[in-house]
Parts: C-alpha cells; sequence; structure tokens
C-alpha cells in the first residue's frame, strides 16, 4: 500500500477526502428531493380487527376532499387474530400550508389521520410517521456516508507507517473508523426493516433508532467493558504487589471500577421506567442519546490507542539506521540497571548486532538521560557502564547525559545528530523504549522534529495494562481541546438527528 510522503500530506489528503465525501452526501440529498419535485408517498398502519369489506376500499380525503390515489398497495401482518394492514399512498400537494388526511374505511370510519406540512418549495412533511419528501435518499445518503468514512480513515490508518504511526492522526483516524462502523451496524439493518416494511416500521422509529445508535451500542458492550475492567483490576493488583503504592500504580484499578459502577449503573437506568410529561421524555430521551455517543466515541478512542499502542510495540524498523537511542529511566543507588532499563539496552544491543550481521552497517548507539536528584550519575553513563561491561565497542556509543524528560531525550539526542551529520543524506533514526512507551514516545519524536521509528522491549504482563492506561491519559491531555471540539460536532450531529426524530 503507498504511503504517505508526509504527515503534514496525509492531514490535507484526509481533509480532502472528507469534505468531498460530505459534499456528496448533500448532493445526494438534493437530488433525492429534486428527482421527488412535488411527490409525496407515505405509509402507515391501518389496524382493524376482521371486517367484511377489502383494504382496497379504503379511501383517502386531503384537507376534507377525496383525493386520487396514485399508488395503493396493501400488505397483510396477521397477529392475535387482527389485521394490521400495511397501507402506502402517493399524492402530489401543490399549495403550501397545513393539511390533514384523512383515511376512511366503506363506513366512513377514520382508520387513521395525519397532519402534512408543506413548504414553500413542495417539500411534506408528515407529523404521525415523521415521512417527508426525498426521505429515502437522506437516510441513503447518510449509511453510505458512514460507510464511505469508515473506508477513508482506515486507507489512512494503514497507509501512515515510520514517523506517521505515532501521531494522533493514528489514534483519532481508527477511532473514528471504529465509530463509523458502529454506527454501520444499527443504521444498516434498520433501514433495510424500513424498505421491506416501511408502514410498520415509519421514518420516525427509523430516524429514533439511528440516534439511539450510541445508546444501544453501550448496552451490548457491557459484557466485555466487565471482563475487560476485571482483568484490568486482577492485572493492577498485581502491579501493586510488586511495585510502591502511589497514584500512578492504581490508575488501571480506578479505571476498571469506575467502568464497571458506570455499566451498573446505565443497567439500572435502562430497567426504569419512565413516568413523567411528553416533554421530560425528550428530554431523558436526548439526554440518553447523547450520553451514549459520547461514551461509544471514548470507547472507540481508547480501543484505538490500544490497537496504536500495540501496532507501535511489535515494530520493528528496518536494518538501516544510522543512530539509535536508547531512552533512560530511573536506575539503582549501586549504578545497576533494573530489568526495565536493563531491557531497553539489551534490545538495542540486539538491534545494533543483527544489523550489522545482515548489512554489515554499524549505527551509533544514543543512550539518553539526565541525572536525576536521587541518582548517582546520569542515566546516559549507567547505561554506557552496562554496555561497555557486556563487550559492546565503546567507540559505537555517543552519550547524552542532560534529559530529564523523553520530550529532551529526543531534542537533545537530534541536536547531537545533527551535529555530526554532513551533506543532505537522510538519516535513519531509531529510539528503543519499553513496548508500552513506544507510540507516545514516538508522538515525542515527532513534536522534537526528529524522524525516527521505535523499538520495544518487552516488559511483565502485569506491569503492561495500568503503564498503557496512564500512557493514554498523558496521550490525551495534550489532545483536550481537539477531542472537545470533535465531540461537539457529533453531540450536534446526533442531537439533531433525535430532535427530528420528535417532530
Amino acid at each position: 500500500m503507498k504511503r504517505y510522503s508526509s504527515l503534514a500530506a496525509a492531514r490535507k489528503s484526509l481533509v480532502r477526502q472528507v469534505i468531498i465525501l460530505t459534499a456528496a452526501a448533500l448532493l445526494l440529498c438534493l437530488a433525492g428531493r429534486l428527482m421527488e419535485q412535488q411527490n409525496f408517498d407515505e405509509s402507515f398502519v391501518a389496524s382493524y380487527g376482521i371486517p367484511d369489506w377489502d383494504p382496497q376500499d379504503l379511501r383517502v380525503e386531503w384537507d376534507g376532499k377525496e383525493v386520487p390515489v396514485q399508488d395503493f398497495s396493501t400488505h397483510e401482518l396477521e397477529e392475535s387474530g387482527l389485521r394490521a394492514v400495511g397501507v402506502h399512498v402517493s399524492m402530489q400537494p401543490q399549495e403550501p400550508g397545513e393539511y390533514v388526511m384523512t383515511v376512511l374505511d366503506p363506513e366512513d370510519n377514520t382508520v387513521f389521520m395525519d397532519r402534512i406540512l408543506v413548504s414553500r418549495t413542495g417539500a411534506a412533511f408528515s407529523s404521525a410517521t415523521g415521512s417527508f419528501t426525498g426521505d429515502e435518499a437522506v437516510v441513503l445518503a447518510g449509511v453510505l456516508y458512514f460507510a464511505g468514512l469508515a473506508v477513508i480513515m482506515l486507507v489512512f490508518f494503514l497507509r501512515l507507517r515510520g514517523a506517521g504511526m505515532y501521531s494522533y492522526e493514528a489514534i483519532l483516524s481508527f477511532g473514528v473508523f471504529l465509530f463509523s462502523v458502529v454506527v454501520l451496524i444499527f443504521e444498516i439493518p434498520v433501514y433495510v426493516r424500513h424498505l421491506r416494511m416501511e408502514a410498520f416500521y415509519p421514518t420516525w422509529q427509523l430516524i429514533s433508532d439511528i440516534a439511539a445508535s450510541g445508546r444501544y451500542f453501550s448496552l451490548l458492550t457491557l459484557p466485555v467493558i466487565f471482563f475487560f475492567s476485571v482483568l484490568l483490576i486482577i492485572s493492577n493488583i498485581e502491579l501493586l504487589r510488586h511495585e510502591r503504592p502511589r497514584i500512578q500504580n492504581a490508575l488501571g484499578l480506578l479505571l476498571g471500577i469506575l467502568l464497571i459502577t458506570a455499566g451498573l449503573l446505565n443497567i439500572y437506568h435502562t430497567r426504569q421506567l419512565f413516568m413523567g410529561s411528553e416533554e421530560g421524555y425528550r428530554i431523558v430521551t436526548m439526554v440518553e442519546n447523547l450520553i451514549g455517543v459520547i461514551y461509544t466515541y471514548v470507547e472507540c478512542i481508547l480501543l484505538s490507542s490500544v490497537v496504536c499502542g500495540l501496532r507501535a510495540a511489535k515494530h520493528v524498523p528496518e536494518y538501516n539506521r544510522d543512530y539509535i537511542l536508547i531512552l533512560g529511566c530511573g536506575f539503582r543507588k549501586d549504578g545497576t540497571l533494573p530489568p526495565l532499563l536493563r531491557g531497553r539496552v539489551d534490545k538495542a544491543m540486539e538491534f545494533w548486532h543483527r544489523q550489522k550481521e545482515e548489512t554489515g552497517k554499524e549505527a551509533v548507539i544514543i543512550p539518553t538521560g539526565g541525572q536525576g536528584g536521587d541518582e548517582p550519575m546520569p542515566e546516559a553513563e549507567a547505561m554506557y557502564r552496562y554496555m561497555v561491561e557486556t563487550g559492546f565497542p565503546p567507540e559505537a556509543i555517543l552519550r547524552e547525559d542532560k534529559a530529564v524528560n523523553t520530550y529532551q531525550n529526543m531534542e537533545f539526542s537530534k541536536k547531537l545528530i545533527e551535529g555530526r551529520s554532513t551533506g543532505d543524506k537522510e538519516v535513519n533514526t531509531a529510539f528503543v523504549t519499553t513496548n508500552y512507551h513506544v507510540f507516545r514516545s514516538g508522538v515525542w519524536a515527532g513534536l522534537a522534529g526528529l524522524r525516527a521509528e521505535g523499538l520495544g522491549s518487552r516488559t511483565k504482563w502485569w506491569f503492561w495494562p495500568n503503564a498503557f492506561v496512564r500512557e493514554c491519559v498523558g496521550l490525551l491531555q495534550n489532545r483536550v481541546r481537539s477531542e472537545i471540539l470533535f465531540l461537539v460536532c457529533l453531540i450536534a450531529l446526533f442531537g439533531g438527528i433525535t430532535v427530528l426524530s420528535f417532530m
């Protein structure tokens, strides 16, 4: 699959495709409206017992006057000894205004009544069923829009390579892909059901179900969330057995308890019957739908973060590196390396030897890390001594001993590389850190202007979940405004759909 030349080019391409998709959906809606012209189709249910007349004898009155029906078809549904007849009629309202459509049986008994609003443009809207002129094109445009959005986002995600893998765009694109798939899972079946039995599944019910798709999804995924939360709590308890108790080491435990509590409250609330006014019901429904959308989107973004993190952790750069950075972390007071830091150094040396064996190219390893307040020497020095003790050639090591955080690891190392580089030749760089930290480190590398690919070293199973939750929280903290803006757009979209379902 073709790669993007740069992340900036990828962003421009993505924005352009989404704009084109949005314009195409709007044009489809407009085309559907224009094709209908003055035609207005409505399907409804005329329920009755076992009469002695044929449903074909039904007649339609428009504003008190009988009108010819261009299309009249029925289908029957046997249930409990009663027949519910689905009726489809087509008409052509000419003048704008408000009209009453009444369907009468042969004995002049009303079997259906509806208030029809006709606009100045000739578009009609049914108060009873929610049907409106061109509604089929609008719903179809919605289905195709989310299908197209899912394809665009997935292709964009798969085409991100190299430094582009470590970007918020990667999380956003896969998260939106997941969200679009969720919407389609609910949109397509209800749309097909609407097409097959429009009278028994009217437009307002179709729109209502689409508006509530986030709420339905949150209920369907509760078993998965419970299972995930239990595993998260178990791993966090194991972590606390090995590590000192502190808030950073309890994030997974807190998140697991929070998710289980929210799930139980969701179940409890769903089982309660609303006993208020119609206006109160609309408010409650609106709140439930929007909370469901927010919950679904957050769930998709978190899952996307996990996918991006795993993808980054399992990625192995090509064996053509000029420089290999080792990101430092705390070490013992006697200068020896703990398993976490030793794993990073061993991984870097393993990659260095493997590259030399396969290509003959010797990279320069840069252990990077300054001296903490409780450390006897810079982290870079401790890593250097360990590497030399293992027999690694010291001339292949370049220490960076000033950085105090991941961003400075990347920034200061970049300056060292630039000071040694000559000409316009592109420098290939890799960085090594613990597997759960690769993606976020890649983001910091991009912010520092360093094009580098990550390599992850392993850690204990019980350390990974909590550490990854911490990494996700830290990563999303940098995107609070963007997340809020995107959520506002989703709230506006699904809030509008919910309002439409009330009309």
